[in-house]
Formats: structure tokens, C-alpha cells, sequence
């Protein structure tokens, strides 16, 4: 197809990227990329890339001829290369027609590591036949960490014992531990009555299942559950599937069945290896349109104003604002990274979670009582940030019953009203203003009564001591 029919030099477009791109995937372009590609894809992406300010993941607009004018090639030579990118994986393009021209958005997507590029199949096969064998080895070397033959070494590692000494057990928690045990946190013992919704096309299962090598049944293997397992992680840790299939195969049981578990682990070790032990930024999701209840709504009081924050805020930036921007701590991230993923809860539905804790508890988020609740809340399909809102009323005012109970039995008189010193939220608040009003309202009518009967009392009275003066 000719390159005038799908673009022209006044066509406008910006950049965008999900990633920050640095000097590692600067050099896997130019000695990876560039052999497959050629110059020209790779000076596009470059320049590209150029058009991102610093610490900036949207660019301005500007228009192609621009392009053709920095790098010195006719608009087919650019549409080709622009291609090429596409074709690779390194660019995704979107185009919106208008009048006059069309605006093209070009999301640049980052390139694969080196160990990632060596282990597919098909690009490490091409750059083999590029380069010749004694350059890709040479290649290969530079960029794999060569393992060491340990059976000519002897292990003079220190035990834990010649260098520490006794400590608490609370103390006793290394940073893996920290790692496996707050952050990946097991599937075991949580109970779900459902799964957070992920379309099937997301992810090719066909490409993972012809992946794998020929003695494995994929279709027996990938059955309904395994799927499952498979979509969350793969979404989780934005995992492609030949990267899905290498982890799979290390993660099968004696029957040649999926072993979950394991497959976590392995998932979570190859994210370490790639980005360290920061956890994935699952919570800048916001609420999903099919459990929004306030979008073509105008807020009709403070709830409904609360209600529409916590559906279009993410989590993570509702943690920042209660703190009034500060930074908000890794293990509050964390938490709320698990009350997504773990027991399955929408973002706005977090939202109320937090909202509730915190001010419940002092601004503090107490993970075992955060996740008492977040399980409880899983069990009753709680989706919707309305649903969510009327449960926490509920249990504040079952709390606060058993509070005037135990009020009561300790003083073994009859309940007094129970009064709670923390700030509440205003959607809590609010019913117990309700209350309040109600109760004031109850007296001032009782007083009105008390004084009527009283006049009418002084009234009979009076005529009583008139008639015996007659």
C-alpha cells in the first residue's frame, strides 16, 4: 500500500511511553535491534524517544515533515521504518482522523533485556544468520552473566551462627523474607467467590501453547484453572507469552500438571531479577466503568461527592492524598497492591476500605485488621463503592453497640451512649448527625409536651382557687 494513502507530511503526532527508557535499552537497540531492523527504525525510535522531555511520558505535538527534515529521509523511508518498529514489538501506533489531517499517537514500547532477547526463539535465530556465528557468541558473552563451575570452587560462605548472635524472634526477618512474605503474599487460605474479569484475547494462549516443546499436551496442560493463573500473573507482571512459556515448563508437577505455587514463585523471582524487589504498580488502577455507579450522576450531598472521589481515584493516590501529598510508605503500597490482586477488590472499594481503617484507627492501616476486612468484604461480592460505603456504616454501627454493651455490663447500669474520640469520615458522620438531630429533634418535642401539660396544670389550678373564693 502506498505510503501517501496512510500518511502525509502535515499529518500531525506526539509520543507516549508506559516506561522510562534508559542507556541499557539504548545500547540492546543499537547492537540488538539495529542488525534486525536496520539504521533508520532505530533512528526513528531515537528520535522518538528525544521527543520525551525528562521524567516526561507524553511529548508535544508536531508534524512529520519535521521528521523527514532531522532525519534526512523521504516520508516512505519513514513509513517503512515506522513499520519495521511496529512489526518488532518496539512501537504500537493509533491514528484519529480529523478534517484537515490526522493526529497519530506513537507509544514506544520499551525493548526486550538481552536475556529476554537471547531466549526467543525467533529473534535470537535471525541475528544468529545476521551476524555470523562468531559475532553473536561474542555478543551473547557480553551481555549473559557466564555461570561459574562451582564444583572446581570450594564453598567458604559464613553461617549465620559465626557472625550473628541470638535475636528476637521479630528481629529474625531478612529483606527476602520481607519479600515472600508481605509482598508476595500466598493465594493459600484466602476464600474468593469470584476472579477480577480479563478477556481472553489479552493474552495468546495459541502462542504460548506453540511455544512449548512437543511432549507437552498444551491443551491438557492450559485447562480453565491454569489459565487463570496464568492471565493474573501474566497482567500482574506484564509477562508475554514465549516469557509465560519458559516459566511454565520449570513449574510443572510429576503429572506434567501446572504446579501453582511454584508457578508464583518462578514468576516472582524472574520480576526480582528484572526490576528488583519494588512490587508492581497495580495500584494507580482506578474503578472499572462496569462497577461505577456515579458517572452520569451529579453528586447530590457529600456522600454522593465522596462516592464519585473514591470511584475516578486510585488507590494509591487516595493513600496520598489523606496524607496531604506526602510520600506514602512501601508497606501501605504494598497492602493495597494485595487487597487488589490477593482478595480481589476493585479500586474503589479499597478506596472505602482505607477511608474507613484509617479513620477508624487513628490514621493507621493495621494490616491484620485491614485484611479481616478485605476478606469478609471479598466473601459478600462487595464491588460497587455504594455497596462498600453501606457496609462500613453498618459495622460502625454494630461497633458501636457492642461499645455501649460493654459500657453497660462494666458499669451495670443501662447503656449510655457510646462516644467515639477518633474523627470519623463524613459519610459516617453524616448518620450520625442523623442521630443526633433525630434525638435532639425527639426532645425538643418531649419539653414542648412537658411545658404544655404543665400550663394546662397551672391553668386548673387557678380556676379551682377562683371558684372557692366565690
Amino acid at each position: 500500500m502506498p505510503h501517501w494513502t496512510e500518511l502525509l507530511p502535515v499529518d500531525r503526532f506526539k509520543v507516549q511511553t508506559a516506561d522510562q527508557l534508559g542507556e541499557r535499552e539504548h545500547k540492546t537497540l543499537q547492537l540488538l535491534y539495529q542488525p534486525l531492523i536496520g539504521t533508520t527504525a532505530v533512528s526513528l525510535y531515537t528520535m522518538f524517544w528525544s521527543k520525551l522531555e525528562k521524567d516526561s511520558f507524553t511529548s508535544s505535538e508536531s508534524v512529520h515533515h519535521e521528521l523527514m527534515a532531522m532525519l534526512n529521509q523521504p516520508l516512505d523511508d519513514i513509513y517503512e521504518a515506522r513499520r519495521g518498529l511496529e512489526g518488532i514489538g518496539l512501537l504500537r501506533t493509533f491514528q484519529r482522523k480529523e478534517e484537515t489531517s490526522t493526529l497519530f499517537v506513537y507509544e514506544l514500547q520499551p525493548p526486550m533485556t538481552p536475556a529476554q532477547f537471547f531466549q526467543n526463539d525467533v529473534l535470537s535465530v535471525f541475528l544468529f544468520n545476521r551476524l555470523g556465528k562468531n559475532r553473536y557468541i561474542e555478543l551473547r558473552r557480553r551481555f549473559m552473566m557466564e555461570s561459574v563451575d562451582k564444583e572446581a570452587y570450594t564453598e567458604v560462605t559464613a553461617a549465620f551462627n559465626d557472625i550473628y548472635t541470638s535475636l528476637h524472634h521479630s528481629e529474625m526477618v531478612s529483606a527476602a523474607a520481607d519479600t515472600e512474605t508481605e509482598y508476595y503474599h500466598a493465594y493459600q487460605g484466602l476464600v474468593h467467590q469470584g476472579d477480577l474479569p480479563f478477556r481472553q484475547e489479552d493474552f495468546d494462549f495459541e502462542l504460548l501453547k506453540a511455544d512449548l516443546p512437543v511432549f507437552i499436551d498444551g491443551d491438557k496442560l492450559l485447562d480453565e484453572q491454569a489459565k487463570r493463573a496464568i492471565q493474573r500473573m501474566a497482567f500482574v507482571y506484564r509477562l508475554q507469552p514465549l516469557q509465560i512459556s519458559r516459566i511454565v515448563q520449570r513449574s510443572l508437577d510429576n503429572e506434567e500438571k501446572l504446579d501453582e505455587q511454584e508457578f508464583r514463585r518462578q514468576v516472582q523471582e524472574w520480576y526480582r531479577n528484572e526490576y528488583g524487589n519494588e512490587p508492581p504498580a497495580l495500584g494507580r488502577r482506578t474503578q472499572p466503568e462496569e462497577h461505577r455507579m456515579m458517572d452520569d450522576k451529579e453528586p447530590a450531598d457529600e456522600n454522593d461527592q465522596m462516592a464519585v472521589f473514591c470511584e475516578q481515584t486510585s488507590p494509591v493516590t487516595f493513600l496520598e492524598t489523606i496524607a496531604d501529598g506526602a510520600k506514602v510508605p512501601q508497606a501501605d503500597v504494598k497492602l493495597v497492591e494485595s487487597l487488589m490482586h490477593d482478595y480481589q477488590l476493585q479500586p474503589g472499594v479499597v478506596n472505602v476500605l482505607i477511608d474507613y481503617v484509617m479513620r477508624m484507627n487513628n490514621m493507621k492501616l493495621n494490616q491484620n485488621f485491614v485484611q479481616k476486612i478485605a476478606g469478609q468484604w471479598a466473601r459478600k461480592q462487595i464491588n460497587t463503592v455504594k455497596d462498600a460505603m453501606q457496609l462500613a456504616k453498618w459495622e460502625y454501627q454494630q461497633q458501636k453497640h457492642r461499645g455501649q454493651a460493654k459500657a453497660a455490663q462494666a458499669a451495670g447500669t443501662q447503656p449510655r451512649p457510646y462516644v467515639r474520640k477518633d474523627k470519623l469520615p463524613k459519610w459516617l458522620e453524616q448518620d450520625k448527625q442523623n442521630e443526633q438531630a433525630h434525638a435532639k429533634a425527639s426532645g425538643a418535642e418531649d419539653e414542648e409536651k412537658l411545658n404544655k401539660e404543665k400550663q394546662q396544670f397551672e391553668e386548673m389550678l387557678r380556676l379551682r382557687k377562683s371558684s372557692r373564693q366565690q
